[in-house]
């Protein structure tokens, strides 16, 4: 039991940290859960404690339109993931699998007509576009709660429909490439040409200044971008060396650095849609990993146990 605590709590995030992101719960990577064995495959950990304290977290912030939905999804989850009879477990999660499509169809069209209303930061009222991004926030992870509650219930009930699996792929897809593009847009990265747009005007400059810790979280989302670059070489080549004189009259070299300074709600926007993408790619890795097979459901209760110590000593 104890090497396996370990494990748990030695899991760190690609963006470096050990907590589920903004939450700071200790959870980890959702494609973690799934663990070798001693002998051949893996198997994939009971992980209903995740979404119990997921749910508890964003039923506070998820729009009053959307929060009955959300919350029978959830209830109708938890209660058929107390039946172990497959008899009454199959009927139910069908009717899991209606409500939690119903919910995701609403889901997208909210977030896609708030994904409309963001425009860019020259055009736009920069407080309306963080009240969007706010908004798109609880709306995905609702939407990435629902995804689990769905995978979760698929996996308990045959774990094998994963490797001809398309809906779960799709809805995933659809979530990341909507948030991928608002992060972009964000920082002002085009992924037309996969570079910055014109004037050096990225926020991610200023952060490579500024804030150099978490530049690489950053740059890592970034499509074909070699992350192993430095931003801010990257601003030193650019530059256009000066020749002068200092007091003494011997000539000198100056190199002057230009960037913008973002504000602070374009800071916000920046680090809501990191932490997002974060997520969705965590789930989506879960997904892949399943389609892949030579995976087994591991119900254990003692690993249930484990997992609800970790995230209450959060």
């Amino acid at each position: 039991m104890s090497k396996t605590t370990q494990l748990f709590i030695g899991l760190r995030r690609e963006n470096g940290q050990i907590g589920y992101l903004s939450e700071s719960l200790k959870i980890p990577e959702f494609f973690e859960l799934i663990r070798p064995t001693e002998e051949k495959g893996s198997n994939l950990v009971d992980f209903s404690p995740v979404i119990e304290a997921l749910h508890s977290i964003h039923e506070k912030s998820v729009e009053q339109s959307i929060r009955e939905k959300y919350n029978s999804v959830f209830n109708y989850w938890q209660e058929s993931n107390s039946y172990s009879n497959l008899q009454i477990k199959l009927p139910k999660f069908e009717n899991l699998s209606i409500l939690s499509n119903e919910l995701i169809n609403s889901l997208q069209f909210k977030i896609n007509k708030l994904n409309k209303d963001f425009s860019h930061r020259r055009t736009g009222d920069i407080d309306k576009n963080l009240e969007v991004i706010r908004n798109i926030e609880n709306s995905t992870n609702a939407y990435i709660d629902i995804l689990l509650c769905f995978i979760h219930s698929k996996a308990s009930l045959e774990i094998e429909s994963f490797q001809k699996d398309v809906v779960l792929t799709q809805y995933c897809d659809y979530i990341q490439g909507i948030v991928s593009n608002l992060f972009n847009k964000v920082v002002e990265y085009s992924t037309w040409n996969n570079n910055f747009n014109i004037n050096d005007s990225s926020l991610l400059y200023y952060l490579a200044f500024n804030d150099n810790k978490e530049i690489n979280y950053y740059t890592k989302l970034l499509p074909s971008f070699d992350d192993s670059q430095d931003l801010k070489l990257l601003l030193l080549k650019k530059s256009i060396p000066q020749n002068s004189y200092n007091y003494q009259n011997e000539q000198t070299t100056k190199i002057e650095v230009e960037y913008r300074n973002p504000l602070e709600q374009e800071l916000e926007m920046a680090r809501i849609l990191r932490d997002l993408c974060y997520k969705i790619t965590s789930v989506s890795k879960l997904i892949k990993r399943l389609q892949k097979g030579d995976v087994t459901w591991n119900p254990s209760e003692d690993l249930v146990e484990e997992l609800k110590r970790l995230i209450s000593n959060t």
